[in-house]
Order: C-alpha cells, then structure tokens, then sequence
C-alpha cells in the first residue's frame, strides 16, 4: 500500500511538512517573514499610493502567497510521500516557486520606487513586466488544476475531506483564475469608482464607493480553503453520505457568491458600501 505523509507519525508537523516539499515549506515561511518585513514598512514608510502605503499591496500579495504555498503544503500530505520530490511533478512544484517570486520581487521593487506594479503600462518595460506578471498568475492557477489532479488520482474521492479539496481546488482555479485574467484585461480594479484605496473595506481596501473586481478576484481565489475549512467544521456524527450533499450544497452556494461579487462589481456597486 502507498504510504502519505498522513501516515506518519503527526507529532513532527514540521519535519513531515518538510519531507512532503521542502521548497514549499521554505517558501512558506519565508513568505510570512516577508510578510512581516513589509508590515513593518507599513508604519515606517510613510509614502502612499492611491491614498494608502506604498508597501499595502507587497504585505497582502506576501501574506496571499503564503497562504497559497501552506494550504498546497497541507493538502499534498494527502499524496505519496516523495511524490512531489521528484519527476516532472518536482519541477511543476518548483516552477510555481520561481513564478511567486518574480512577482514578489516585482511588487516590492515597484513599491520601493514608489511606482505601481498592476495596471502600470507606463512604459515599454513596464507593460512587458506587467504582461509577465499576468503569465505568472494563470501558471499559480494551474497549479491548483494539476494539484487537484493528483489528488483526484491517488485518494478516495468520495471521502469528505477529499471532496472538499478537490471542489475547493477547482473552484479557485476556474473562478478565481478565470476573474484574475478578467480584471488584469481591464485598466484597472474600480468600476465606476473613485481610483482611490483610501477609506475601502479594511485590510483589503476594496472600494466603498463603486465597483471593485479584486472582490470576487479574492473570493474565488480562496475557496480552496473555504470549502475545506467547511468541512472540517461539519459535526462528526453525520454520516458520510450527509456530508458530501453538505459539502456540495456550501461548493455551489460559495461559488454563487463569487459570481453574485462579480456581477456586482460589473455593476458599479461596492461589496460593502
């Protein structure tokens, strides 16, 4: 029988973590470091951009990251053990690492400089960064579908957990990806609102004065959590069967919202006025 990191003893969570890919448990931590770096600068730097720090959008583009590499962290502990340290499988895992980075490291640089990253086709140079960093965003997305895919291949589909991973997965890479090249075709995240961050909905800075697409952008992006965090709250007395309708009934109700978010900002209208 194919052993999985869940088979092993779970007292280490970091060592078992660590043998599943250890580049993506690096990245991890590194990527909540930074996050903490730019949190800092948050209160240093006093500069701002579109009405709030220049360092907002490298902290919360940092923190999503590093979400993204620990949620495929703990959902890989569901895969073969060396299945992702090897292969082909080892260089799509490591691809997606190169991919954030360049990113990160674009985010910041902007930052620094005091200019934007997303949206700034001020010059050549920046329209051919800006159009990389769209090809690096859809290649994040597809690495939910190929992660989901294995997944599929080697467990029981019709556990709960698994379902939810798999719903979860696919979700974020169809929505979440497929509102992702939306808003990055457009000009820019507000739809008949002020191009200003300052004032919007906390932490995120979603506009409350018109349309902002980044809404459904985040929503469909973070049902790989959602779904199976949903799951893992469901009571443990429901049978097996119970929980799956539940599971699928939260899937399609989560990705009704995401659509409801989106057609709203299409609107003008603010997620939360």
């Amino acid at each position: 029988m194919t052993r999985t990191a869940n088979d092993f003893d779970s007292s280490d969570v970091a060592k078992t973590l660590l043998a599943i890919q250890p580049r993506w448990f690096q990245s991890t931590f590194t990527l909540f470091a930074l996050t903490a770096v730019f949190f800092v600068a948050l209160h240093l730097d006093n500069r701002l951009l579109y009405g709030v720090s220049v360092w907002s959008k490298p902290f919360k583009f940092s923190l999503s990251l590093a979400v993204y590499f620990g949620t495929l962290l703990l959902m890989a502990r569901l895969l073969p053990v060396g299945q992702l340290n090897s292969g082909r499988h080892h260089t799509i895992a490591t691809s997606l690492i190169f991919v954030a980075a360049f990113e990160m490291a674009y985010i910041a640089i902007q930052a620094m400089l005091g200019e934007t990253s997303h949206f700034n086709k001020s010059t050549p140079f920046h329209s051919i960064m800006y159009s990389l960093m769209g090809i690096g965003a859809i290649w994040l997305t597809v690495g939910l579908a190929w992660l989901a895919i294995l997944i599929a291949k080697h467990t029981d589909r019709g556990d709960p957990l698994v379902l939810s991973i798999l719903l979860g997965l696919g979700i974020s890479a169809a929505l979440g990806g497929g509102f992702g090249a939306y808003l990055g075709g457009q000009e820019s995240h507000w739809v008949d609102a002020a191009p200003n961050d300052a004032n919007g909905l906390w932490l995120f800075n979603w506009s409350n004065n018109g349309g902002d697409l980044r809404v459904a952008h985040f929503f469909g992006l973070h049902a790989m959590q959602a779904i199976p965090m949903f799951t893992l709250l469901l009571p443990h007395i429901l049978k097996r069967t119970a929980k799956r309708i539940a599971i699928v009934v939260f899937s399609v109700t989560y990705a009704a919202l995401c659509v409801y978010t989106f057609a709203q900002a299409l609107e003008g209208q603010p997620f939360i006025a």
